[in-house]
Parts: C-alpha cells; sequence; structure tokens
C-alpha cells in the first residue's frame, strides 16, 4: 500500500511538471503536503527538505553569483573574450562557449547567459552576424560549463548532498571537472562542425543599431483622413511598401481573423499589423495610421527623445505571472508596450491583457532613461541600444577575490561548501558588492522551494521500498549487461525527465533508485550520482527544460524545433560520453 501511494504521488508530480498546469515550487509544495499528510514520511523528514545542505549552498550561490554580475566582474571578461573573434563565426562560436562555459562553472548559469548576451548580442551586430547564430551556443556552453565543477549547477550540489547523506562519501570541488572538460570540448566541436549549421539564420532588422531579428504583432487604428480608408488590404500597399500583413481586423466589437486581401478597410478599424518595428513605426507616418498603445497612452516626457527597444523578462522579474495592466507599467515606469513577443512567434492579443511569462520580449518605447531604470531595477535584460552599467564597478576585483576566497576554502578542504559557499555570500554583503535587498532579490526562491519540496519525495520513495522495487524491475531488465549499461540507462532515463521538469527535481527523483541499484549489484553508488548530476544538467533539446534556454529564445527568434533539432544529437554525444568516461575515473 505504501508503495502505491509514494508511486502514485510520482506519477502525479511528474505529471504536472511536465504539463506545467501549476508553478513548479507549488508543485514540489504539494507534494511534500500530500507526503505528510498520508503519512509517507513524518513531519520532521517533510520539512527536512528546508535544512538541507544543498537548499543553502545553492542560495548562498545565487548570491555569490549576484556579487559577480552586479559590480561587472564577468561582463568585463566577457567582452575581452568575444572580441578575440576577429570577425570569424567559427571562431566567435567557440569563444563565446568557452567563455560562459569558464563563467558558469562558478557562478548560476542563468546569471553567466544573461550578463552575455547582451555582449554577443552586440557583437553579432558589429560582425553583421544573425544573433540567432550564436545565442543557443550561449545557452549551450553555460550548460556544459556548469558540469565542470560542484558548485556549478544545483544538480551538482543537490547529489554532492544525497550521496554524503546516504553513503557518508562526498565529491571534490573539481571532481566533476575531467568529465565536464570532455563534455565541454566534445559540446564545442559538434557546435562548431555541425550544430551551427542546423541553427536557423534569421535576418535582422534596421530599427535599432544593437539588435533586431523578429516580427512582432502591434495594433494601429484607421484614421479618418487614412489615405488607405476605403481600399482594400492588397490595395493599402502595406504588405508591398512597408512588409506588414494584416493578421486582424478589430471593427467595433466585431473581431475578422485572417482577413482576405479584398476586404475593404474603413476609417476606425483598429489593424492588427504584423512585422519588423520599422515598418510598423513608418507606415504610422505614412498611412495615417496610429499605434493603439501610444493613443492610450501619450508618450510622456515629450520634450525628451523617445527610442524603441526590446527587453526580456529575466526570472527575477517580479512582472512575471501578471500583466500590464495589473502592474500599471505605463503608469509606473513611464514606458509604452508596443508588442510581445513569445516562444518564436508575435502574440496577437491586446498586450496589456497578456500574463508575461519569463523569456517574454517586449517592444518598448520610452526615453532611456526610463529604459535604463526598467532594465536595472526590475528584472529585464535589456537587449541592445542603452550600455548595459554595472552597479557598483568597483567592487569588481573584490568580488572576484571573495569568489576565489570560496574556491580555495573548498579545494583545501578548509571548510566544506556547505559552509565556505555561506560565508562567501555574507561576504559580498559586507563587502559591499551587494546590499540586502539585492541578496534576497538575487535568490530563486522557486528553485529552493522546488529543492526542499522534492526532497522528501526522495525520502518517501527509499523508506516505502519503492526505489528499491523500481531498481529491481530496471536490473532484471539490463541488469546482466553490467553495472556500465545500468548507468547509460539511468543517464538517459534522467536526461529524458529533465527534459519536461526541473533539472534539480528529476535528481532527487532518481537518486535514490541508483542508490538501490548500485547496492544490488554490490558497486559503489558514486559513479551512479555523478551520471545522475551530469545527465540533469544535460538539457539541451527543448527550450523549458533549462532557464538559459528559455532566456535566448525571444531574442533569438527561436522555435521549439530549433532546439529540437540542436540539441537532440548534442544530447546523444553527451550521454555516450560520459556513460563512457564516469566508469574509468570512477571505477565501480
Amino acid at each position: 500500500m505504501a508503495i502505491a501511494m509514494t508511486l502514485g504521488i510520482l506519477l502525479v508530480a511528474v505529471l504536472l511538471f511536465a504539463t506545467e498546469w501549476l508553478p513548479m515550487d507549488m508543485v514540489a509544495l504539494l507534494v511534500l503536503l500530500a507526503l505528510a499528510i498520508s503519512g509517507m514520511v513524518s513531519i520532521q523528514e517533510a520539512l527536512s527538505g528546508f535544512a538541507n545542505p544543498a537548499v543553502i549552498t545553492v542560495a548562498a550561490m545565487f548570491v555569490i553569483s549576484a556579487g559577480i554580475t552586479h559590480t561587472g566582474a564577468l561582463g568585463k571578461a566577457g567582452v575581452l573574450f568575444i572580441h578575440l573573434a576577429k570577425g570569424s563565426e567559427n571562431r566567435l562560436t567557440a569563444i563565446i562557449m568557452v567563455s560562459v562555459a569558464l563563467a558558469s562553472s562558478f557562478i548560476n548559469n542563468i546569471g553567466a547567459t544573461a550578463v552575455l548576451m547582451p555582449v554577443v548580442i552586440d557583437v553579432c551586430r558589429r560582425l553583421h552576424i544573425s544573433p540567432s547564430k550564436m545565442l543557443i551556443p550561449l545557452a549551450y556552453g553555460s550548460l556544459l560549463g556548469g558540469v565542470c565543477t560542484l558548485v556549478g549547477t544545483p544538480p551538482n550540489i543537490l547529489m554532492n548532498a544525497l550521496l554524503q547523506e546516504y553513503t557518508g562519501e562526498r565529491f571534490g570541488l573539481f571532481s566533476f571537472t575531467p568529465v565536464g572538460l570532455v563534455i565541454v570540448t566534445v559540446g564545442i566541436g559538434y557546435m562548431l562542425l555541425l550544430g551551427r549549421r542546423l541553427l536557423p539564420v534569421r535576418k535582422s532588422g534596421q530599427l535599432t543599431e544593437a539588435y533586431q531579428v523578429k516580427e512582432y504583432i502591434t495594433q494601429a487604428e484607421i484614421l479618418p483622413d487614412s489615405p488607405i480608408a476605403g481600399q482594400t488590404i492588397a490595395g493599402s500597399s502595406l504588405e508591398r511598401d512597408f512588409q506588414l500583413r494584416v493578421r486582424a481586423i478589430l471593427r467595433g466589437r466585431e473581431k475578422i481573423p485572417a482577413p482576405r486581401r479584398n476586404r475593404k478597410l474603413r476609417s476606425g478599424d483598429i489593424l492588427f499589423l504584423e512585422g519588423n518595428p520599422q515598418g510598423i513605426l513608418k507606415v504610422i507616418k505614412a498611412k495615417g495610421l496610429e499605434l493603439i498603445p501610444e493613443r492610450d497612452n501619450p508618450p510622456p516626457h515629450r520634450g525628451k527623445e523617445l527610442m524603441v527597444i526590446e527587453a526580456s523578462l529575466t526570472p527575477n522579474s517580479e512582472m512575471a505571472g501578471k500583466t500590464l495592466r495589473q502592474v500599471r507599467f505605463r503608469e509606473t515606469y513611464g514606458l509604452n508596450v508596443l508588442a510581445l513577443w513569445r516562444q518564436g512567434a508575435p502574440v496577437v492579443k491586446k498586450v496589456d491583457h497578456v500574463v508575461l511569462r519569463f523569456g517574454d520580449v517586449l517592444l518598448l518605447q520610452g526615453d532611456e532613461a526610463g529604459i535604463a531604470h526598467l532594465g536595472r531595477e526590475h528584472g529585464f535584460l535589456l537587449l541592445g541600444g542603452i550600455e548595459p552599467t554595472p552597479y557598483r564597478p568597483r567592487q569588481a576585483p573584490m568580488a572576484l577575490l571573495v569568489l576565489t576566497g570560496v574556491i580555495l576554502l573548498t579545494v583545501t578542504e578548509s571548510l566544506s561548501i556547505a559552509l565556505a559557499a555561506p560565508l562567501g555570500a555574507v561576504a559580498m554583503v559586507l563587502s559591499g558588492c551587494l546590499n540586502m535587498q539585492e541578496a534576497y532579490e538575487s535568490i530563486d526562491w522557486r528553485i529552493l522551494l522546488l529543492i526542499a519540496g522534492t526532497l522528501p519525495l526522495g525520502l518517501a520513495l527509499q523508506n516505502s521500498g519503492a526505489a528499491s522495487l523500481l531498481a529491481q524491475n530496471i536490473l532484471h531488465l539490463i541488469g546482466h549487461w553490467g553495472p556500465m549499461a545500468v548507468l547509460a540507462v539511468f543517464f538517459l532515463l534522467t536526461s529524458l525527465l529533465t527534459e519536461i521538469m526541473s533539472h534539480a527535481a528529476a535528481a532527487v527523483l532518481i537518486a535514490p533508485v541508483v542508490l538501490h541499484a548500485a547496492i544490488s549489484l554490490q558497486v559503489s553508488p558514486r559513479p551512479f550520482f555523478m551520471a545522475v548530476a551530469v545527465a540533469a544538467s544535460s538539457c539541451f533539446m527543448t527550450p523549458i527544460s533549462h532557464q538559459s534556454n528559455a532566456l535566448v529564445m525571444g531574442p533569438g527568434g527561436y522555435r521549439f524545433s530549433d532546439f529540437a533539432r540542436t540539441g537532440t544529437l548534442l544530447n546523444l554525444l553527451v550521454w555516450a560520453c560520459a556513460s563512457l568516461m564516469i566508469p574509468l575515473l570512477f571505477p565501480f
């Protein structure tokens, strides 16, 4: 009965994680409550995840990563590395991947990606290279680099804590490095030889000098004196002269989707125009149209020079999950949102009614000071046109010194990572690299709740016997092939789970199963835990599998299929390399 109950909760959790019907952190808390209420774990065990060293370490590494990024220490290094490309697309790809892999070995993957992305976009503009050729390599490089050290990614920290809890053993800071370096080398080689050829080439426009690759949909009303009033869509020359398509017409209360080219336009019609922002802004002046966002919210500070720029929503923005109307965006920030781009396509809705998500790209109109404030204080990544200014550039050497101290304390085993990381986080605040408010805001509390909420499920799998049952069934199928084959199967299973759910949750769920598999095979669990950690970070096939992938999707104008086409073979290569390398470095 206990096994059936635990497996039932497990299946429901996986379903909710995969479908995203509820936020992942909410699912984790529901799992925790379900286990405690059903008696699968005690109250102490249900809440034990919040006191787990992995949770504390991950939180501390978020703060340390913020200290590096807030001082501009990483950004300056990234500019130096990327300028070495000297005009070569191949060399630029390699330098981008090497630099972000190096950075994400010691700081949060998403932080490394977010800091270097504007730099990459700017270099692409100057070298006349489509950013869509470089942003997936940037995301993949951050994921590959995270495997290289113990602190590079939450699954590494988590699997180390679980290994120590289950067996008393632990990984060192650089235990992952030999495997990680091989995987990074293979990943970069793949992207240079084949992967970059699979990436889309989406031409950029000229709206800003910094960056533009995508087409948006915005709303414009036909004014009474407009020359296109009374003309058909075909006769209006919107598509011929301005490369704009009429996706829908709002006429009074009637909405006409996908209108035919022979439909006549009337004064007062609201057109949903699809095209690049340059075309949208030109047609407004030439064809007697008025942008709805600009009409309803006249640009503030008319004496100031206005600019149009793209901004991407980051994981730490307080606006995720809310509409522009709810946050009173125009009134609060003095900026107009002209259009919205999501998951490779423009959004055909009134932008102020759309619930914002992480990775959305907004086309903003406003003065430079207002846009810069939005990027600096409210979790938006500005994609060109405004030079990113670090908060405290004078503290950059101190931030690097703190990170170096954490590394030395861990390598020399003067302190465990569970103590060295919090000490480094405190040092970041005391040294002035961050203030307390920024430290709190830098922590991705959803990841912490996810880990703390799913750890009791791992305990329930172990205590109920469900983990042993699952391990025995897997061993019954492939155990006769030996421990290397079993390790390869668990690596593949973890990697596939990571594509549809959080990498941390996948690692927690697989850990007790691989422990029992190792015990049944009478071999060391270390290589199995290493394999699960590496597999949990090998999530290249979907944009939803990791935040780094999601972050580049909007700015790169990528579609879901771009990740599947480029990342599937990389996943298979990493699987093959890791399955061969891990047993050699960590014998059974």
